[in-house]
C-alpha cells in the first residue's frame, strides 16, 4: 500500500520494523477584518492526531515522502469522519488566532492544503530490550513500559 509519511528526522542505527501513526495535516489561513486597519492574514499549521483526536500546532507544512508499505505497519485511524476532523482543525485555528489578533469579526477561515500523513515509530532492540523511537523528535520508549501501560488500561477499562 502507498502512504505519505512525515520525513523522519531521527532513525536508530539498526531498526527491525516500524509503525506508521495517522495524522491529518492542515494549512489554514485566517483572514481577519480589523476596524480602521488593513486585513490581517495569519497561517496556521495543525496536525490532527487521528488516534487520540488531539491537535498539535506546527510552524510549517511538514515535508513528506511516499512509501510503499505492508498494511500491517499502518495504524488504523480511530477518527475517520473527514468533516469532523476538518471542523476540529478549523476551530482550533480560530482559537489560536484569537490569542494573536484583536478583531470584532470572526475570521474567514480558508483551508489551503491538507493531507493524511503518518508519523514513523521505529522498532529496534538494544541489549535485548525492545524500543520504539519517534522519528520526528527522537524520543525513545521501552516497549516493556508501553505494554505495562496498555495492560493496566485494558484491565481498568473492563472492571465492573
Amino acid at each position: 500500500m502507498k502512504v505519505t509519511v512525515m520525513k523522519p528526522r531521527f532513525k536508530p542505527r539498526d531498526y527491525e520494523d516500524f509503525v506508521l501513526y495517522p495524522y491529518q495535516v492542515f494549512h489554514i489561513k485566517l483572514h481577519y477584518k480589523r476596524l480602521g486597519l488593513k486585513e490581517k492574514v495569519i497561517n496556521y499549521f495543525g496536525y490532527v492526531d487521528l488516534y487520540r483526536f488531539g491537535i498539535e500546532r506546527g510552524d510549517s507544512f511538514i515535508e513528506t515522502d511516499e512509501w510503499n508499505v505492508n498494511e500491517k505497519n499502518v495504524m488504523t485511524p480511530i477518527v475517520e469522519d473527514y468533516e469532523k476532523i476538518r471542523e476540529f482543525a478549523m476551530k482550533k485555528a480560530v482559537e489560536w488566532g484569537a490569542l494573536r489578533i484583536v478583531s470584532w469579526w470572526h475570521p474567514l477561515v480558508e483551508v489551503v492544503k491538507d493531507m493524511r500523513a503518518y508519523k514513523i515509530f521505529w522498532i529496534y532492540t538494544i541489549n535485548g530490550e525492545r524500543y520504539l523511537m519517534d522519528a520526528f523528535n527522537g524520543q525513545e520508549y521501552k516497549m516493556s513500559e508501553i505494554l505495562k501501560i496498555l495492560n493496566k488500561t485494558k484491565k481498568e477499562k473492563f472492571k465492573g
